[in-house]
């Protein structure tokens, strides 16, 4: 099984429209895309950095190079999704043969894709001891980022990351297209409701979708037999006969154009849309929504981590980058978690709609990674699901 869906960080507007790209990828490997060479003066950088384009705004970059003489020169292998950015760390441990970036000292990665990049040997333990910040965040990331040989969370592991961005699903709908006096959407079951019937468009991805269906009936997204939720299988096939089309590359335009009511999308995408489009509304449902971050690894090939290198992963923690994230990246730093909204940075306290409170995310949930035999039984439930007939 190979998991994906789109995912972009960073960008704006039009831009972010046209750039949707695959996030994540199975626990069986991902299939190497065809990388771009990046940045041309790499080989004399102090610090390379590879990610999304746009992941981390120029402005932070910038302030970075700025603030010390020890910070030195820092290239960008941009790279135009996180799918490529998995492949060019797997390209990195083959023999050289095809011309590729030198190595990053650091390299941006879902949070999804951690176990397995741990699994292959793909990325190297991070040394948090030395970082200023580390022991500001909540108990949330560390707990996130230790993890065991295999890639699963554990006590005992190492730290694999460092996170410097998050984002969560909100439902994000068009008022005017619901019947005269509806009530506002605001959780995931409102989904079902009669005047949305092929009117929704859900990520193109088995474990978001069944995530969200087994928030909405008061269980963890990552229970070991889902099938075994009660009332999740009738909930899964009410949801297929709602859905216009599962899409994970186009949801937002299908919105704006009018091909859908409604659509399940990543705050940091709904954020600007909302503010372009002022006509739309959004929500986070109160039985907890599921969260995506993403964070920086070392590839395993990569030499010690010099002085630049943990000075960049201290700054992306340091109050700064916090509210410079905010303000040119509309990012939430994992320095802002359980943060009331009202303390928010305020580029992020508005639309209200999309703010998720400290009392929701503790009702919220990562993805974790599955042993085997509980990815097939999400497998097989979502196949079921996609191979109804919709009416």
């Amino acid at each position: 099984m190979v998991d994906q869906y789109s995912r972009p960080m960073g960008g704006t507007g039009g831009q972010m429209l046209m750039n949707r790209r695959t996030f994540l990828a199975g626990t069986s490997g991902v299939a190497l895309a065809a990388l771009a060479t990046g940045c041309q003066r790499s080989a004399n950088a102090d610090l390379r950095l590879a990610m999304v384009t746009n992941s981390v705004p120029a402005q932070l970059l910038r302030a970075f190079q700025q603030r010390s003489d020890q910070s030195g020169r820092v290239a960008v292998v941009p790279q135009e999704s996180l799918l490529e950015l998995y492949a060019l760390l797997q390209r990195w441990q083959q023999p050289e043969g095809a011309r590729l970036p030198p190595v990053a000292d650091w390299v941006s990665l879902a949070d999804y894709w951690l176990a397995p990049a741990i699994r292959q040997g793909l990325v190297q333990p991070v040394e948090v001891a030395a970082l200023t910040h580390w022991d500001d965040l909540a108990a949330v990331w560390p707990d996130l980022v230790r993890r065991s040989a295999d890639g699963t969370p554990s006590a005992a592991g190492n730290i694999w990351a460092v996170p410097y961005r998050w984002s969560h699903l909100v439902l994000l709908y068009d008022p005017a297209r619901l019947p005269r006096d509806s009530a506002a959407l605001t959780t995931w079951a409102d989904l079902l409701r009669p005047e949305l019937a092929r009117r929704v468009i859900l990520p193109d991805h088995p474990r978001l979708v069944l995530g969200l269906a087994q928030k909405a009936l008061g269980h963890s997204a990552n229970g070991e037999d889902p099938a075994a939720v009660a009332g999740l299988e009738p909930f899964l096939a009410d949801l297929h006969q709602q859905v216009r089309v599962y899409d994970s590359s186009r949801y937002l335009e299908s919105l704006i154009i009018g091909d859908a009511t409604a659509v399940v999308g990543w705050s940091d995408d709904v954020l600007p849309m909302l503010r372009q489009y002022r006509n739309l509304a959004a929500a986070v449902p109160p039985e907890g929504t599921l969260l995506s971050a993403q964070l920086w690894v070392q590839p395993a090939i990569a030499p010690d981590s010099s002085t630049v290198g943990l000075d960049w992963l201290d700054f992306c923690l340091q109050d700064d980058f916090v509210a410079q994230l905010a303000i040119f990246g509309e990012g939430i730093s994992p320095r802002l978690w359980g943060v009331e909204p009202g303390q928010l940075p305020e580029p992020l306290q508005q639309p209200a709609g999309v703010v998720l409170a400290p009392q929701v995310a503790s009702q919220s949930e990562f993805l974790l990674p599955l042993n085997a035999e509980t990815e097939a039984r999400y497998t097989d439930l979502w196949q079921a699901m996609r191979s109804a007939d919709l009416s």
